[in-house]
C-alpha cells in the first residue's frame, strides 16, 4: 500500500511536465520531429516516476535517518573539534558528488573539477557554521543578514562580470537529491538536543546557510581568474531527440559507461555518479557510528538497504533526466525562441509552475514541513506557493535574457526584500523560506530549464546559431539562482498570511466572548 502511495505521488510529480511538452508539440509551438519521439517522451516518464519512487524510499530510510543520528550524536559531543572535522567532511563529500552540481559543471566552460571543488569547500566551512550556530542558540535571521551582507560586499570586488549569474547559480544547485534529506535531518537532529523549547524553529536554516558558502568561494575563484573565452564557441554537453527506434541505447549510455574504440572512458554515466554522490555518506557514517553511536545491526542492516535502493532510484531518475528531459529542454527552447516574444515568457511561467513537482528533494523537504509543524502546515500549501515562485522565477529569467541585463537587477532587491520579510514573518517559515529556496533548485532545474533557457536564447538572439561561452555566462545563466530566490519570498509571504489568519481567528474569538450579557456572569 505504501508503494502504491510512494508510486502515485512521483506520478504526480512527473506527469504535469509532461503533458505541458505534449501540448506544446501538439498545438504546433515546438512539434516532435516523429513517432519515436513521443515514445522516448513517455518511456522516458516511466522511468522518472520509477526512479524518484525507489529513491523517496530510499532516502527515508537512509540519508534522513542518517542526518538524525549524526545530528544528535554531534550535539553531545564535547569535543568541538570533532564536530567541525565531521561537520566539515559531511559537508564537503556530500556536495563533491551532488548530481546537480555534476550537471551544472558540465554545461559551464570552466574545468569542471576546480568548479566541484570551490563549492563543495564552502558548503563544507558553512555545514561547520550552520551547526554552531544551533549550538550557540543565535538566531537565524542576523546570520543571514550578516552572510548576505558579505556577499554583496564581496561582489563589488568581481571585475568579470560574466561571473555573476554562475556565481548564484552554484549556490542553488548545491542543494540537491543527495544533500537536502541529509541536511535536513542532521539540522533537525542538532535542533532537537540543542535547541530546546525552539527545537522546530531551529531544525531548519542548516540549508539555508550552507547555501552561502558556494557564493563566497565562487566569488574569490571570479576575483582572481581569467577567462579569455571570448572567442570560444559555446557547447551544450548533450544529445539530439531521436527519429530511430534507437531508444534503448540512448538510456542505457545515460546510465551505464561509455567507452570509445581505443577504450578509454567517453561518459561515466549515472550509475558511476550516483555511486560517488551516495558511497561518501556512507562510509563517514558506518564509521563514525562504529566509534560514537553503535546501532544495533537490524538498523544498519536497514540503513544499507536504504542506501541501495536511493542509489538504484537515483541514478534510474538522474539517467532519464540526461536521456530525456535534457535533450528536450535545447529542442523545445530553440523552437520558443522563434515565438512572439511575450508568448515565450507566458509559457515560461507555466512551465516553471509545474517544474518544481519533479524535483525529488522538494517531496523530502515539504514531507518533514508536515511532520515538525504537527500537520499545522500543509504540503500541498508549500507545493503551492513554491510553483507560484518557481513560475515568476522562470518568466524573469525568459525576460532577462530576452532584454539582456544584468542579474544583480533581480538579485541584490531579490535579497533584499527576502532578509527585510524576516522581520514580519514568523520565525518558522523564515527558516523555512531559505531552505526551501535551495531545495527548490535541484537536478530537474539544472537539466531542464536551464538548457530550455539556454536553447530559447540561442534561437532568439543569434537566429540559431551557438553564442560564445561569456555571452552564455551572462545572459542564459542565473535560472538556478532565481529559482533559488523567489521560493524565499513567497513562502515568507505564506507565513505572515497564515500568522495574519490566525491572529485575526483569535480577535474574533475574544470579541465573541465580549458579549452584551458577560458583564452578569463575570458578576455572579
Amino acid at each position: 500500500m505504501k508503494l502504491l502511495k510512494v508510486f502515485f505521488e512521483s506520478s504526480l510529480s512527473i506527469v504535469p511536465i509532461i503533458l505541458i511538452i505534449l501540448l506544446l508539440s501538439l498545438s504546433g509551438l515546438t512539434p516532435l520531429e516523429g513517432g519515436w519521439d513521443y515514445l522516448l517522451l513517455v518511456i522516458g516518464a516511466l522511468v522518472l516516476i520509477v526512479g524518484l519512487s525507489i529513491f523517496s524510499i530510499g532516502s527515508s530510510r537512509s540519508l534522513s535517518k542518517v542526518g538524525e543520528h549524526m545530528g544528535a550524536s554531534l550535539s553531545k559531543q564535547s569535543n568541538m573539534w570533532i564536530v567541525i572535522i565531521v561537520a566539515f567532511l559531511l559537508g564537503a563529500l556530500v556536495t563533491c558528488a551532488e548530481p546537480s552540481i555534476m550537471i551544472l559543471a558540465e554545461q559551464t566552460p570552466i574545468d569542471s573539477w576546480l568548479l566541484i571543488l570551490l563549492i563543495s569547500v564552502g558548503v563544507g566551512i558553512f555545514v561547520v557554521l550552520g551547526v554552531v550556530r544551533v549550538f550557540k542558540r543565535q538566531s537565524l535571521k542576523w546570520w543571514l543578514i550578516v552572510l548576505y551582507g558579505i556577499v554583496f560586499a564581496l561582489c563589488l570586488l568581481v571585475d568579470h562580470r560574466e561571473f555573476m549569474p554562475l556565481i548564484f547559480d552554484a549556490s542553488g544547485a548545491t542543494t540537491g537529491s543527495a544533500t537536502v534529506p541529509f541536511l535536513l535531518s542532521l539540522g533537525s537532529g542538532v535542533a532537537m538536543v540543542r535547541a530546546g523549547k525552539n527545537a522546530k524553529e531551529e531544525s531548519f536554516g542548516l540549508i539555508a546557510i550552507s547555501s552561502v558558502g558556494p557564493i563566497i568561494s565562487m566569488v574569490i575563484m571570479a576575483i582572481f581568474i581569467s577567462t579569455g573565452a571570448k572567442q570560444v564557441p559555446y557547447e551544450l554537453t548533450t544529445i539530439q531527440l531521436s527519429n530511430n527506434s534507437d531508444i534503448l541505447s540512448r538510456f542505457v549510455s545515460a546510465i551505464f559507461p561509455t567507452f570509445s574504440s581505443t577504450g578509454e572512458i567517453l561518459t561515466y554515466g549515472t550509475i558511476f555518479e550516483v555511486l560517488i554522490a551516495i558511497l561518501p555518506i556512507a562510509v563517514v557514517f558506518f564509521i563514525y557510528q562504529s566509534i560514537f553511536i553503535k546501532l544495533p545491526k537490524g538498523e544498519l542492516i536497514r540503513i544499507a538497504l536504504g542506501f541501495l535502493y536511493a542509489y538504484l532510484g537515483l541514478a534510474l531518475f538522474l539517467g532519464a533526466v540526461s536521456a530525456v528531459m535534457m535533450p528536450f529542454g535545447i529542442y523545445i527552447g530553440k523552437l520558443l525562441g522563434l515565438q512572439n516574444e511575450w508568448l515565450i515568457i507566458f509559457i515560461f511561467f507555466v512551465i516553471g509552475l509545474v517544474s518544481i513537482m519533479c524535483e525529488p528533494a522538494i517531496h523530502v523537504l515539504t514531507k518533514q514541513i508536515e511532520q515538525v509543524s504537527d500537520g499545522g502546515i500543509k504540503k500541498s500549501s508549500v507545493l503551492l506557493t513554491l510553483s507560484i515562485g518557481v513560475g515568476i522565477a522562470i518568466a524573469l529569467c525568459a525576460i532577462r535574457a530576452i532584454f539582456n541585463f544584468p542579474i544583480l537587477y533581480y538579485i541584490i532587491p531579490g535579497y533584499l526584500i527576502s532578509v527585510g520579510l524576516t522581520f514580519f514573518s514568523p520565525s518558522l517559515f523564515s527558516a523555512l523560506a531559505f531552505d526551501s529556496g535551495g531545495v527548490a533548485s535541484g537536478p530537474m532545474t539544472v537539466s531542464f530549464l536551464l538548457p530550455l533557457t539556454i536553447g530559447m536564447t540561442m534561437s532568439y538572439a543569434n537566429g540559431g546559431n551557438l553564442m560564445y561561452n561569456n555571452d552564455v555566462l551572462t545572459r542564459c545563466f542565473g535560472v538556478i539562482a532565481m529559482v533559488a530566490l523567489t521560493p524565499i519570498i513567497s513562502i515568507q509571504l505564506l507565513g505572515i498570511l497564515i500568522n495574519y489568519k490566525k491572529v485575526r481567528r483569535q480577535f474574533i474569538y475574544q470579541k465573541q466572548l465580549l458579549h452584551v450579557y458577560d458583564n452578569e456572569v463575570i458578576h455572579f
